[in-house]
């Protein structure tokens, strides 16, 4: 895919530049994301108990498995069994109806969580091909960045190092997640006519799905992210130029986690605001 550009037509006036540009949008059709991450080293702990728990479903994939790696949360700062399972991808060659009846059979053999002493880990295991991987990662750029960026390889080949993940719809998913956040929180608070206690779950529900939006909208801008959930608001913010307390409010309600009803309502209230200024601000830069 060749890159899309605006050319002005000629004899049109070309548009001033604003007072106070922000930083490029990385726009080109043709970009892919910058950097290689190396892979993560995968706690002893976390990689003992995924192969424990995964051994049945590697039986099952033969010599189809390419690879199984450990990837988002479980590979960073801070995380709690308690409150998140452990992400496990595993890549085959190809997957015929066969094969799927076999890793099915297999996971249907697995202990269910309530059989389970507490302070297990728990694991998420999601199965693709390889040809998924390769064909994929212009329609989830969100999702193959956040795999290439926090991965652990257990076992195979890793075939995400060289996976390019194309930027030219990262925007386009970017604005899609926002507006969706912002119109689903709103109607939800709707739906339970405001109730007392409301405005803090949905502010508080609202942190464990931002982190992962929130470093790709500075992957937009070209800049680093820090490992911290707390410190993405802040930068997201400093990025696009918009309310920071107020995007910080779901990570503010994880620090808070009685709060009144009045600051409550007024967390809730500022964030829904600060969403729609990043709507607006990741919108306005998008390519006309």
């Amino acid at each position: 895919m060749k890159p899309g550009r605006v050319r002005t037509p000629p004899g049109a006036a070309a548009k001033p530049e604003p007072l106070h540009p922000r930083p490029p949008l990385l726009r080109s059709g043709a970009m892919t994301a910058p950097v290689t991450a190396p892979t993560r080293p995968v706690p002893e702990d976390i990689a003992a108990a995924a192969r424990t728990w995964a051994a049945g479903l590697v039986a099952a994939c033969g010599e189809d498995l390419e690879a199984l790696y450990v990837y988002g949360s479980a590979l960073g700062p801070g995380f709690d069994r308690s409150a998140s399972d452990v992400n496990l991808l595993f890549v085959v060659r190809v997957l015929p109806f066969a094969r799927l009846e076999a890793i099915a059979a297999a996971a249907a053999a697995l202990p269910s969580v309530a059989d389970q002493p507490a302070g297990t880990y728990r694991f998420t295991p999601l199965v693709l091909t390889r040809h998924n991987l390769e064909s994929s990662a212009d329609v989830f750029p969100i999702d193959f960045l956040d795999l290439k960026e926090r991965r652990g390889l257990l076992t195979g080949t890793d075939l995400l190092a060289g996976l390019e993940v194309p930027l030219s719809h990262l925007r386009h998913q970017c604005e899609y997640e926002l507006r969706s956040r912002f119109i689903g929180l709103r109607q939800a608070f709707l739906r339970s006519g405001g109730a007392p206690g409301n405005a803090h779950a949905l502010t508080l529900r609202a942190a464990g799905a931002s982190a992962s939006l929130f470093r790709h909208l500075l992957t937009l801008r070209g800049q680093p992210h820090p490992e911290e959930a707390e410190g993405l608001a802040r930068a997201v913010a400093a990025a696009w130029r918009v309310d920071a307390d107020g995007l910080d409010g779901p990570f503010a309600a994880r620090r808070d986690p009685a709060p009144d009803e009045a600051t409550a309502r007024r967390r809730f209230g500022a964030y829904l605001d600060a969403l729609d200024q990043l709507i607006r601000a990741v919108d306005s830069d998008s390519p006309r």
